[in-house]
Order: C-alpha cells, then structure tokens, then sequence
C-alpha cells in the first residue's frame, strides 16, 4: 500500500533566519501552520497564506493542539551555546515534546534540519564535536526511536552567514581562513526541502545539503566583497581573542567555540547522494552577493 502525499505541514522554527525563507517556499506547494511562540512577528514575517498557530517548545499540550489535522512537521530548530548542562535545549529536550506531542495524530514523516557535523559520514572525521552538534544528534535519536519516517538534513555554511558578520564597515571572520567550505544559499536549500516533502517516501535518513562549489573562507570573503560592496575591509580576529573575551562573556564563549571548530573541519564532499533526489543547487556566493546588493538598492 503507497503512503499518501503530504498535503498540510507544521513548520517549527518558521520565524528564524532560515526558517522563514523555507517556510515561504513550502507555502507555494502545501498548505502550511506555522508553530510560533509570537503570532504578532510571524505575522509581519510570513507569506499572508500561513495558518499561524501560537506554541511552545515546552508545552506539549499546546504542541499537541498545533499539530491536529497536519501530515508532516519541519522542524528548523538550534542550539547556541556551549553550555552542556542545561536544563532544556531547543534540539533536546523541545524534539522529546514535539515528538511526544505528534503521538496519536497520524503524522507521516518528519524533517528537521541539522548540520554537517552531525553527518553520521562526517561525524567519523572530526576530533573534537562542538555541543550544539552534540545535543542535535540526541535529538536526532529521540526521533529516529518515535518510528515516525524522517529525514535529518546536514548542512553546511549559509551563504547568509557573511551578511550577518558584517559590522562597523567590516565583513568579520573569527580564527582561520584557509579551510574550504561548499556554501549553500537558502533559497536553493529551501527548493531542496520542498522535493523532499513531494516524494518523502523515497528520503534517506540522512541528507548532506552542500553547494556547487567548494570556496576556502579567506576567497569566499573576498568574493563577497568584491560583488557586494567593495568597500567593506575585511577583518580575522585571532581565535585566542575570542576565548579571552569568553572567560568574561557567554555568547563570545559560543563563538570562539564555533569558530574553533569551523577552522579545524574541512568539508569534504557528500552531497552526491542528496543532488540526485533533489537537484543540484544553481546559487554560487557571487550571483548571491549580487542578488544581495541589487535587493538591498531596491
């Protein structure tokens, strides 16, 4: 007997930096609830045909109201810090109550993005895991034990990342440089997700999300100077800057534990599998930091 198609998603995270672009593209192809805890921002964020339901990671009984009548759930969730001995993480503890929040209602399959390093393949490679990669690979077991069908995506670097490291006039990169990355633009993994969810029975567990080039960070830099603003400089703070300035502040403390670990983990390639399903994606970092300047001009 086939499974029927997916028709109504729940979109967990859909106000985030990468929820809300993959939420506007799934709204083109299904009818889409979004699961927020402000209605009144995603409302100003979110296409005008999402359903807009208010709920809480930590309240099952309102996750369980939130997910009656759909088929499927993405879940764009994080974990920033490098805490480990919180009570409550996003990727942890909030998956134990969607999951325990999904029981009785029918829901046909599941997708959550994740990372790279959470890649069962690449996971073999690095030395020393960072925590939100740590708690996110719980969370992937809670789901993969709820027998529901799902899919972890992995990505790799957004593109989106750099406009976010520009400040006071300077693109900011934190500890080394030289390492190559296959950066991917949310618009094209966002394409992705949708042929996912259109053929969700054929999904692999595990999906590497990676771009169509591999750039190291010193060139990817450079790039997106030169086609979005030339006049920015770009400027490398030393990592051990960044862990001084964390002895006395939690967030550098994430950062330099971010930073750490993207400076010592090459990406090797292993989306192969994921372009054939999916389709290969078409963004480069210069057509993106073009499409970024001429949007930010209009």
């Amino acid at each position: 007997m086939s499974l029927p198609e997916i028709q109504k998603i729940a979109v967990i995270g859909a106000t985030g930096r990468l929820g809300a672009p993959v939420t506007a593209e799934l709204s083109k192809n299904f009818d889409v609830r979004a699961l927020v805890r402000s209605p009144e921002k995603a409302k100003k964020m979110l296409p005008d045909n999402v359903e807009i339901v208010k709920a809480d990671l930590h309240n099952v009984s309102e996750l369980h109201a939130g997910l009656d009548g759909v088929d499927a759930i993405y879940l764009n969730l994080s974990t920033d810090t490098a805490d480990e001995t919180l009570p409550f993480y996003q990727e942890r503890e909030g998956v134990q109550n969607v999951i325990s929040a999904a029981k009785g209602l029918g829901i046909q399959y599941i997708a959550k993005i994740g990372s790279l390093g959470a890649y069962p393949p690449a996971v073999e490679k690095i030395k020393n895991n960072v925590v939100p990669n740590l708690i996110r690979m719980q969370g992937h077991k809670i789901i993969a034990e709820s027998g529901i069908k799902h899919t972890f995506f992995a990505p790799t670097h957004f593109m989106e990342l750099l406009p976010v490291m520009i400040d006071k006039g300077a693109l900011q990169w934190i500890g080394n440089t030289d390492v190559k990355i296959y950066w991917i633009s949310v618009v094209d993994y966002a394409k992705q997700v949708v042929k996912a969810f259109q053929n969700y029975t054929i999904m692999p567990e595990h999906c590497a999300i990676q771009g169509p080039e591999g750039i190291p960070v010193r060139e990817a830099l450079e790039k997106f100077v030169e086609n979005y603003d030339p006049s920015l400089k770009i400027r490398v703070a030393p990592l051990w800057v960044m862990k001084l300035m964390g002895l006395f502040n939690s967030q550098m403390k994430f950062f330099a534990h971010l930073f750490e670990y993207f400076g010592n983990h090459e990406d090797a390639f292993y989306a192969g599998e994921t372009w054939e399903l999916l389709g290969k994606p078409t963004t480069t970092l210069e057509t993106f930091a073009k499409n970024l300047r001429k949007n930010n001009a209009t």
